[in-house]
């Protein structure tokens, strides 16, 4: 094996081509990190999460995992916290359908108070101050394809058409 060209903005190789045993080392780094979607993602998302500390409350919530469906209340991403999300996190299999729209709705229903339990487990308020921000970070390799129609905030009625007459993935009806 010799060496490789080595592109102007490659960073990755020391001198002007890359050697073999650095090619090997890029596709060790590669292989386990980034070789599927599902890989790529959980190892960027771990990477931004690094620095998350106890001042956030931080929940996690699946919505069609290969390993069962998941929950963990929101709460301050302590040392604890984190080894629940990251246990969570790092066990996701992607698997079947997509149900954006059903994950979403349950989403809004959690920070309204309206949910009681998701995926057989109780949800604890995730409220504590009136002026609080919350964000939901969802990940997803394509459009949605719910099979139920997914609920408005009083659990019952169907959120409907919201978007006009636009086609997937903006169609909700």
């Amino acid at each position: 094996p010799g060496s490789a060209s080595k592109g102007a903005t490659r960073v990755d190789c020391a001198g002007t081509t890359c050697t073999y045993a650095e090619e090997m080392t890029n596709y060790a780094t590669w292989y386990p990190y980034y070789r599927t979607r599902m890989q790529m993602m959980k190892t960027a998302s771990s990477i931004a999460f690094s620095s998350v500390d106890d001042k956030f409350r931080v929940g996690y919530a699946t919505i069609n995992n290969g390993s069962g469906h998941d929950f963990l209340n929101p709460n301050a991403f302590d040392g604890v916290q984190k080894n629940l999300w990251y246990t969570k996190f790092f066990g996701a299999v992607p698997f079947g359908a997509t149900p954006l729209r059903a994950g979403l709705a349950n989403t809004g229903r959690l920070y309204t108070g309206k949910l009681t339990a998701l995926n057989e487990v109780a949800v604890s308020e995730p409220m504590q101050y009136s002026c609080q921000q919350n964000f939901t970070i969802l990940s997803t390799d394509g459009y949605w394809n719910d099979t139920a129609n997914p609920k408005q905030i009083d659990g019952s009625t169907d959120i409907g058409q919201q978007d006009g007459s636009d086609p997937r993935p903006y169609y909700d009806g």
